[in-house]
């Protein structure tokens, strides 16, 4: 008998969401640890959550999202989303960028609040 553990996460695979903006084609199916990582410093107290519910430190969300397009697109940086993209725009995009990890976060949130570990 063999004592060998194998498991493949490579099956583990999100459905597909690709987009266009700018020009530029971008696969976010993936939003990378280092994208996640970041948005939750940037939430990670009720201040900083008010502060960017009430327009204050755009510079890091954008940065966040420029994060996520990154692994399939280089050409997209926070300051190409900056310079390119009017803010009507970018602000769809970055909600279509950000929904399945805020929906995941809020799922985990949710959890955390039934089980009272919050």
């Amino acid at each position: 008998m063999s004592s060998d553990i194998i498991r493949d996460f490579d099956h583990i695979i999100p459905p597909k969401r690709l987009a266009k903006i700018g020009g530029e084609d971008v696969d976010v199916s993936i939003f990378s640890t280092r994208a996640t990582l970041k948005l939750i410093e940037m939430t990670d107290t009720p201040e900083k959550l008010e502060q960017l519910e009430n327009g204050q430190n755009i510079d890091g969300f954008v940065d966040v999202v420029a994060t996520a397009c990154q692994r399939s697109n280089p050409v997209i940086t926070k300051d190409w989303l900056l310079d390119n993209i009017d803010m009507i725009t970018l602000i769809e995009f970055a909600k279509f960028v950000l929904e399945p990890i805020l929906k995941k976060m809020d799922e985990l949130d949710q959890v955390e609040d039934k089980t009272g570990k919050n």
